[in-house]
């Protein structure tokens, strides 16, 4: 049986929905970038954000200035919302993975061939990082389009290009942190039913705790426990990839599907 093509196809559907939501959102933040490059409307937009308490635009990323009217800063800002469906897309992919089966009993069909439960997990695996690989090559590809369409003649194409690679990368980082996270709660929780609202919960809640190490410098440890603020997209535009933050990445990665891994062959799947 041929596990990593069964779920590919079950997964694609979803991918399609969570990609035309994604380059739907895209289409239209980027539809108003003309009228953010007046400078009119850069007036009355920085006027509002001023307005605001200073920690509300820090949860928000907004605490240095925001050129709306420079297309990379607008992409930056906008990229920050589809990073988050993206961090929630990569989750619910990997907590649905192998609780699926427990909970709707055909764990005994899979265990009825030929298969170890290496081969299983390997299987989902696989098959979910390519679905989320394939959303963010269709949500990148539709964003380098648009901007294209939109962007300033003074704008140099590469470097436009250049920038809208590196949203992506960390958009793509942000999600395989949050898949492995999720294929870990997967073999710990009970039931499939659980999964979503437990996958927005941990998303969410390590983004309060981002929020909350912008707060004051002693609480600035809370940062690494939000991985959301490992790859916020205009400071990777502003500084590029931090070592500390890629190596933290990776490291809950692989502690993740190892982990994963020792518990799914010492679980009681009967």
């Amino acid at each position: 049986m041929n596990i990593f093509k069964f779920e590919f196809r079950r997964l694609l559907k979803s991918a399609i929905i969570w990609s035309v939501v994604c380059v739907g959102l895209v289409i239209m933040f980027m539809a108003l970038f003309p009228s953010m490059k007046d400078s009119g409307m850069q007036e009355i937009v920085a006027t509002k954000l001023d307005a605001l308490p200073p920690a509300l635009l820090e949860a928000f990323n907004l605490e240095d200035a925001v050129d709306f009217g420079n297309i990379s800063d607008y992409l930056a800002y906008a990229i920050q919302y589809i990073s988050m469906a993206a961090g929630i897309y990569g989750i619910i992919l990997g907590i649905s993975a192998l609780v699926k089966e427990e909970s709707e009993g055909t764990i005994e069909f899979l265990y009825s061939k030929p298969i170890t439960r290496n081969k299983i997990v390997t299987s989902k695996l696989i098959s979910s990082a390519i679905i989320f690989y394939l959303f963010i090559v269709i949500v990148g590809v539709v964003t380098m389009g648009i901007s294209m369409a939109v962007k300033p003649e003074e704008v140099e194409t590469m470097t436009l290009l250049m920038d809208i690679k590196t949203l992506f990368i960390g958009m793509a980082f942000l999600g395989y942190i949050f898949m492995a996270i999720g294929f870990l709660l997967s073999v710990i929780i009970k039931s499939s039913k659980q999964g979503t609202s437990i996958a927005l919960g941990v998303f969410f809640t390590t983004y309060i705790f981002g929020i909350i190490g912008k707060m004051k410098d002693e609480l600035e440890g809370f940062l690494y426990l939000s991985p959301f603020d490992y790859v916020v997209p205009a400071n990777l535009l502003k500084n590029g990839f931090e070592v500390k933050y890629v190596l933290l990445g990776l490291g809950i990665i692989a502690i993740s599907i190892v982990t994963t891994y020792a518990i799914y062959n010492k679980k009681d799947l009967a």
